[in-house]
């Protein structure tokens, strides 16, 4: 492949390649959750391990191939354009999207078919462009809403040229531009986010422009353009959540839009409340409480019933159906929004706690069921990760803190749940190393729990560091967009966003949980604090400091041994990966720990045995005492 010369077949076969990858992993992955012996999941995974490493070197042959033509300064050719425009359609109508590599991709297309004049063309790349910077941003790399911003704007620019484009899906790409600036953009948080006044703004925008004569006279008739309008006020009800904030013009407008939409879903469905999208039934009520019709107690008991007679008319999971996105947001949206709005109630607080804590399990319930009946997603692992960051702040106590998270984040990301532990296990052996040769190094971190009032004992410590383990990569699941994506190497936005999961992790540890919030966050910086990330985070006066050491050992032991979940990089023995210590000891290592492997043999034995001979039955044994616990 190295040797061929990149042309439009050959993209062709590229693409094809790529898909069919995502196809076979698919399948193994949905194999691998229905394995029913040890021998048939072992057997799968290595399957699946072998194929992640093929599919990894393929790609990189031919990602060099397609970046020396793609992302040179030579100019594109008319086939090579045609051929990438064509394949990435095809690729981005799958669930699972490369965004990174498809930026990349729609900026070069961009370019080619501006400077061409080619609307045709150009109109459909600035839509995906856009939405894929907007895909970026909610994985945090938020320099690139601006972007997206600028993508929607520059579609709007053309609109004088609408009735002289000929086919009616490139013309209704101008209101897809609006209902990205007026449905999508306004509700993420960045500090450039769109003012629900200005999304009110471009809602006005299109509603003129929609009745304007340019469009009136070619597509006065056409349904699908008319089901953009409808979809763009329907959705324009998705800033519900920051209307409370808004402007009285953009509060009234709300009320208007909310009453129109849910008087027109009540003819649609003949009364049928049930019927009803979710969206709509919560921008109503809320509409209500704006208006004065109704309070938020009131609000809560008619969402609440509504809630509890529409869970009693549906159908119980199953392991042969797929995640029905209307259902999916009715059983989480609406729990948490009444959750919210228990928040503004200042009477009866006990009912309120009460009925809080009765939509926490339903909702934990809801995620576990699931995972039970393997229903799986990256819509579901981003939904269950938010969940966790908006729920911790209402549960009392830390023990039940500490285990919400294990049950509902560690136990439930397959992205990082075997390395938290592998890693988890390798803390305590190294830990329990430490209190027979150096217990004077954990003088610090037993201090630290008892000012926390925990106890301190030896078993207290090597519990305390386990979880410290079991915590410290919980970032990673905020990105798993990213992080699972380990079939071809990653660029460098791609890597700063990874860079960034420390800090993410770190944003849920507060308050009771600020125990963990040092190693969480620490983890990855050098022993001698020179380097590593985040940059502007020094370690070196935190009591926890030698728990962030010994997870920075742990993670590389990890990581530079593993031979079946990591594609990207040849596995190492132990005996290479703890020379490597030794010789970064002082620097990268704390050089009291990695000694610990040259005094303490039963140590290196069992490190030595965990990461390398046992490792793929290790993750057998996890997965069926942790991954499963609560499915079965």
């Amino acid at each position: 492949m190295k040797k061929e010369i990149l042309n439009p077949a050959l993209i062709r076969a590229v693409y094809n390649s790529y898909r069919n990858q995502r196809r076979i992993l698919n399948e193994l992955n949905s194999k691998l959750s229905h394995a029913s012996s040890e021998d048939e999941w072992i057997s799968v995974y290595k399957e699946r391990s072998d194929t992640l490493k093929v599919a990894y070197n393929v790609n990189t042959e031919t990602g060099a191939l397609v970046n020396n033509v793609l992302f040179s300064d030579s100019k594109l050719t008319y086939d090579f354009a045609e051929a990438f425009y064509h394949e990435d359609s095809i690729t981005n109508s799958d669930g699972e999207k490369d965004v990174f590599f498809s930026v990349k991709l729609l900026e070069r297309l961009a370019g080619y078919y501006r400077e061409k004049h080619d609307l045709l063309r150009l109109l459909p790349v600035l839509d995906k462009l856009g939405s894929m910077y907007i895909s970026t941003v909610k994985l945090f790399y938020e320099e690139n809403y601006l972007k997206g911003l600028g993508c929607f704007k520059e579609i709007l620019e053309y609109k004088s040229n609408y009735n002289l484009i000929p086919d009616v899906s490139v013309r209704s790409i101008f209101f897809d531009a609006y209902y990205n600036l007026c449905c999508v953009l306004p509700i993420i948080d960045t500090k450039d986010t769109i003012s629900a006044s200005a999304s009110l703004d471009y809602l006005l925008e299109v509603l003129t422009f929609y009745n304007s004569p340019l469009v009136q006279k070619i597509d006065s008739g056409v349904e699908d353009i008319r089901l953009c309008i409808q979809r763009i006020k329907e959705n324009w009800l998705w800033i519900e959540y920051r209307i409370d904030s808004a402007d009285l013009d953009t509060r009234m407008a709300f009320i208007k839009v909310a009453h129109d939409v849910y008087e027109e879903s009540i003819h649609k469905t003949n009364h049928d409340l049930l019927k009803i999208p979710v969206s709509t039934i919560l921008s109503y009520q809320h509409a209500l409480i704006l208006e004065g019709s109704t309070s938020y107690i009131d609000a809560v008991n008619y969402l609440t019933d509504f809630y509890y007679k529409k869970k009693a008319a549906e159908q119980p999971l199953s392991e042969t159906q797929s995640l029905n996105l209307d259902d999916f947001y009715f059983e989480t949206r609406i729990p948490i929004t009444l959750i919210k709005w228990l928040d503004k109630i200042d009477i009866l607080s006990d009912m309120c706690e009460s009925m809080r804590k009765k939509l926490m399990d339903e909702l934990n319930s809801y995620y576990i069921s699931l995972s039970k009946n393997r229903i799986y997603s990256h819509i579901i692992f981003e939904s269950v990760c938010d969940w966790c960051f908006f729920a911790i702040k209402y549960i009392n106590g830390i023990n039940e803190k500490e285990n919400f998270l294990i049950d509902m984040l560690v136990n439930r990301q397959p992205q990082t749940f075997f390395d938290a532990y592998l890693t988890s296990d390798l803390a305590a052996l190294i830990t329990e190393s430490l209190y027979m040769q150096k217990p004077v190094l954990l003088a610090s971190v037993e201090n630290y729990l008892k000012s926390y009032g925990r106890p301190a004992g030896r078993l207290d410590v090597i519990r305390f560091v386990r979880k410290c383990a079991l915590f410290h990569d919980v970032g990673l699941n905020r990105i798993s967009r990213i992080h699972g994506i380990q079939y071809r190497e990653l660029n460098e936005d791609e890597l700063t966003i990874i860079h960034k999961h420390t800090l993410l992790g770190a944003s849920l540890f507060t308050g009771d949980l600020a125990i963990y919030h040092d190693p969480v966050i620490g983890h990855h910086k050098f022993y001698d604090q020179s380097d590593g990330y985040p940059e502007d985070i020094d370690m070196s006066n935190s009591p926890l400091r030698i728990v962030c050491d010994i997870l920075a050992i742990c993670d590389t032991l990890n990581s530079g041994t593993d031979y079946i979940g990591r594609c990207y990089k040849e596995p190492k023995d132990f005996s290479i990966i703890l020379s490597e210590l030794i010789t970064l000891s002082g620097t990268r290592y704390n050089i009291n720990i990695v000694n610990l492997f040259l005094d303490d043999m039963d140590l290196s034995c069992k490190v030595d045995s965990l990461v390398s001979n046992d490792r793929i039955k290790t993750y057998r044994d996890y997965h069926v005492r942790y991954f499963n616990k609560s499915t079965k």
